[in-house]
């Protein structure tokens, strides 16, 4: 999917010249998009700010009146950022008026080629950007219920999220959540072990370890994928993983394991085949190359009481940038479930 702009050859300082203006502004992914920068002040990474994007169709602006059915707010994976034009018009043909949020030090919420890019030693510093985002979408389209929409790791921050403040939102639809560690638990806790003791010394401390460019390469217009997606928010190689940030991630993963009980109806999607490797393959255009989808669906029923689960023919680790026809599936599945729990038009 071709964006308006050209975002592979965007510099540092071009973005920066573009997302510092404090209001609703045009966002680089064309007339239907506006992006607001949610300001948190000062980290010790430096400006700590989110970006809100919305959706804002000519001629509509927007406005869905008595046929909204709700608000949407999607959340992106690791190392990545916002940039499905068509998961947002699916969105909004089905009644929901559709944000999307780059937490901090993700995507538009990069500052500065000196912080460190997705750094958090605690999942919930995330709280703030979401809850900042649903007031602001709130206040916009007041009464209207909320539908969680979370990628990857986004998954698994708005699950804990949930688990922890019990906010008012209706459902929850999981893109190939990131719910437990590759290696299972068995796995997760010795090394777990080990970067609580790194995280003590320096939390910032960046994992030495292979680095692959095969998802990537199965999702880029650059190599064999179909999204143009931006050279510093989705890049070639994903973020350095560190201590202090792996460690959060894994006692995310333990409370998953111990159970979140949620209450609210929850959609699961994968893709229905693993194809994990060092190195591309064509396969990994039709599998999930990042988790492994059986792990993933096993640690899906300690989320709640009303979990399911939507295996895709053929999806990769985010089902919504697959190749036709998995995603003509994901949203068909997607939307069956939405009419199913009550969320959208018939």
């Amino acid at each position: 999917m071709k964006l308006p702009t050209s975002p592979s050859s965007e510099s540092w300082p071009d973005y920066l010249s573009s997302t510092l203006s404090g209001q609703w502004t045009a966002d680089l992914m064309g007339e239907d998009f506006e992006q607001l920068t949610l300001d948190f002040g000062v980290d010790d990474e430096g400006p700590a700010v989110a970006t809100l994007v919305r959706y804002v169709p000519p001629g509509r602006r927007h406005k869905l009146g008595r046929k909204a059915q709700g608000i949407v707010l999607s959340i992106h994976g690791w190392s990545d950022y916002f940039y499905n034009r068509e998961l947002a018009t699916f969105w909004h043909a089905h009644g929901y008026h559709f944000y999307a949020l780059d937490l901090r030090r993700h995507g538009r919420s990069l500052r500065s080629e000196h912080q460190l890019p997705g750094y958090v030693d605690d999942l919930s510093i995330f709280d703030q950007d979401i809850e900042a985002a649903l007031d602001l979408m709130s206040t916009e389209h007041h009464g209207l219920p909320v539908v969680a929409q979370g990628h990857s790791t986004g998954g698994l921050i708005l699950s804990l999220w949930i688990a922890r403040t019990n906010p008012k939102i209706k459902a929850l639809v999981l893109n190939s959540p990131w719910l437990e560690f590759q290696g299972t638990a068995f796995l997760r806790i010795p090394i777990h072990g080990l970067m609580e003791a790194l995280t003590r010394t320096n939390p910032r401390r960046k994992l030495m370890g292979p680095e692959f460019d095969h998802y990537w390469q199965s999702l880029s217009t650059q190599a064999q994928g179909q999204w143009d997606v931006h050279r510093l928010w989705r890049p070639r190689l994903a973020f350095p993983n560190t201590a202090g940030w792996l460690k959060t991630i894994f006692e995310g993963h333990a409370m998953v394991a111990k159970g979140l009980g949620l209450k609210l109806p929850i959609l699961v999607m994968t893709s229905d085949r693993t194809r994990i490797g060092t190195s591309y393959s064509p396969e990994m255009q039709h599998s999930d190359s990042v988790l492994d989808v059986q792990q993933t669906r096993l640690r899906a029923a300690k989320l709640g009481s009303f979990v399911t689960l939507c295996e895709v023919p053929g999806a990769m680790h985010d089902v919504f940038t697959s190749a036709e026809p998995a995603r003509a599936c994901a949203y068909q599945d997607l939307g069956l479930w939405l009419r199913m729990v009550g969320t959208a038009r018939a």
